[in-house]
């Protein structure tokens, strides 16, 4: 962290994406003798949640496709408040995003950090909690991708997990605050939303009465309705 650590007061913290780093594990595992093709990875993200709750991270997933917005999410977040664990290795896209974090390249420490591990990020973190960088009032954003699973004859949405089990653990199960990252289209104008309710086939889920139906993709506006709540 090489920032002078007295002008540094993180509250926020975000993890884009799991997918990828599922698959950072995948590729080293499946390198090794004897790789299990049933290995379930959805058991290492709910032990990388668990991590950063004991280290006093409140918590937010969202999810989505790509290209729906999970990254410049972040735009609007106070700056100098959010480390961005750029998993997926890719510049920022957003006005003053370049300013904020710099490139992929050349990222600004401490804001911006390239993973390829779960256990990475746990020891960046806790690195800036021994040195009382972070907010005593912390948030953990965490992205990723989704897929498509048969419940019944009904077709559902979920977190995209890798391994072959048929009945992978749920993640969102574990947590309060699940949201859909989406794009919606009026003609020529395009709105990136949040969804941040269960729609009968997605699993979005949020503490009742903090939203109602759907927002601006702004986690921002999450992280401040979570405080307030």
């Amino acid at each position: 962290m090489d920032e002078p650590i007295k002008k540094i007061k993180v509250s926020t913290i975000c993890v884009d994406t799991l997918t990828q780093i599922q698959e950072n594990q995948f590729m080293l595992d499946k390198k090794k003798p004897g790789h299990d093709k049933w290995k379930d990875y959805s058991q290492d993200i709910y032990k990388f949640i668990i991590d950063l709750q004991e280290r006093g991270f409140e918590i937010a997933l969202i999810i989505g496709p790509p290209g729906v917005g999970k990254s410049t999410g972040m735009r609007n977040l106070p700056s100098k408040s959010n480390i961005w664990y750029n998993a997926d290795n890719k510049n920022p896209v957003w006005e003053g995003g370049r300013a904020e974090y710099g490139k992929k390249i050349t990222p600004i420490s401490p804001f911006h950090v390239v993973p390829k591990s779960y256990e990475s990020i746990i020891k960046h973190i806790d690195s800036g909690l021994s040195k009382n960088v972070f907010e005593e009032d912390r948030y953990a954003i965490l992205t990723g991708h989704t897929e498509t699973y048969k419940e019944g004859t009904e077709t559902r949405i979920r977190l995209k997990t890798l391994g072959n089990l048929a009945n992978k653990m749920q993640i969102e199960g574990k947590l309060e605050a699940v949201f859909y990252a989406n794009v919606e289209k009026d003609g020529d104008d395009l709105t990136y939303i949040l969804e941040t309710q269960n729609n009968g086939h997605n699993t979005a889920r949020s503490p009742m009465g903090l939203f109602e139906g759907k927002i601006s993709n702004d986690y921002n506006t999450v992280i401040e309705a979570l405080k307030s709540y």
